[in-house]
């Protein structure tokens, strides 16, 4: 993708969205892991906090849209193939950095505790090949890194992107018609396997469903911000008001199909919004949270098994259902320190180095 034209304003509350997202997702597997510590049922910090991973993958679609756009205006393979140097840039470093560190903590799982408490599986060639080519989350190779499914499903559908901007941009009205209802069509298909119209699987096939659908959707959601008849409406204080409170009872009640088709409409209200909503959440903490989430999202795993252990060795004995939900709150909180620091020391500096190499070099004359 070449930079044609001004860049982009960053649109800070969805920013911060994305890292309250993340957040989501890492408190609800640390009340999972609290869970064990505890003989009393305990209440999940974030119910259905996976939910967050389809607001990832909608999210995305309107950010790809929002940003590349109007690079495939006239489409060439120079744009196409920055876009995806830009997107491995963004993706690969991190990924391979878990991965390298989850294999060398489950050595030293081995070697101090006999056996891999931080996954349940001696890895092959097969499963190390389809982990670095980021083939996992579509059933090449058993997963190292469990969070790592959906960046794999979206990193797959990144090389559609360029067919899917045809689609819902040029190919006219029926064109866009028919690939949104494809999408949820997909969707509903997949919700209909699960009781409640769950979305949660851990079925390679319908994960990449899952996410093809909801990319598609998050685009739709860039048409909607994009249109200037709905400007005023989308920018509504109490429209945006009133789909975050939808959006809430809807986690709460754990109905996933409903609340994944509430997700466009709620990015393109956010990113529209221009209030006292979107003045919270450009604050500096959830902006912060934000600029890290994908480093919070890719590296808690392993936190959750060290610091189980942690906890039975100083207190063998099971504990109350309060002091599980403070150590699920204590262990969610305990991974954002590290993740600014693979955010810093790994995330930003490898992205903005192999951008540096994908640059075309300009050769002037007489060199």
């Amino acid at each position: 993708m070449g930079e044609r034209g001004p860049t982009r304003r960053e649109i800070k509350p969805l920013t911060s969205l994305r890292g309250i997202a993340a957040m989501a997702v890492v408190a609800q597997h640390f009340s999972a892991t609290a869970q064990s510590l505890t003989p009393t049922t305990i209440p999940s910090l974030v119910p259905h906090g996976y939910m967050a991973v389809d607001f990832f993958f909608v999210l995305s679609g309107f950010i790809m849209c929002y940003t590349y756009l109007e690079s495939f205006e006239s489409p060439s393979w120079r744009n196409y193939g920055d876009f995806l140097s830009k997107r491995i840039a963004r993706i690969l470093p991190l990924h391979t950095f878990a991965l390298v560190a989850m294999l060398l903590l489950a050595q030293l799982s081995l070697t101090m505790v006999g056996h891999n408490v931080f996954f349940g599986f001696v890895p092959t060639a097969g499963d190390l090949l389809g982990n670095l080519a980021m083939l996992q989350g579509l059933g090449v190779g058993r997963n190292v890194n469990a969070p790592s499914w959906s960046v794999s499903c979206e990193f797959a559908v990144y090389f559609f992107f360029p067919l899917l901007v045809i689609a819902m941009f040029r190919a006219g009205r029926l064109g866009r018609l028919v690939t949104v209802s494809i999408a949820l069509l997909l969707l509903a298909y997949v919700a209909s396997l699960h009781p409640r119209l769950g979305l949660g699987s851990d079925d390679p096939l319908h994960a990449m469903i899952r996410c093809a659908a909801e990319f598609i959707l998050g685009m739709a959601a860039y048409r909607l911000f994009a249109a200037p008849r709905f400007a005023r409406l989308l920018a509504s204080e109490w429209v945006l008001a009133a789909l975050y409170a939808s959006g809430l009872a809807l986690l709460a009640l754990r109905l996933d199909l409903p609340l994944a088709l509430l997700f466009p409409l709620l990015v393109a209200a956010t990113a529209r919004n221009t209030g006292r909503i979107a003045v919270l959440l450009s604050r500096p903490l959830p902006y912060f949270l934000g600029v890290i989430s994908y480093s919070i999202y890719l590296i808690h795993a392993p936190f959750r098994p060290i610091e189980l252990g942690l906890v039975q060795l100083l207190h063998p004995e099971p504990i109350g259902p309060v002091a599980a939900l403070m150590l699920a709150a204590a262990g969610s909180i305990s991974v954002i320190p590290f993740a600014w620091l693979t955010y810093t020391w790994v995330e930003r500096p490898a992205r903005t180095a192999i951008r540096r190499l994908a640059r075309p070099r300009v050769v002037g004359i007489g060199q």
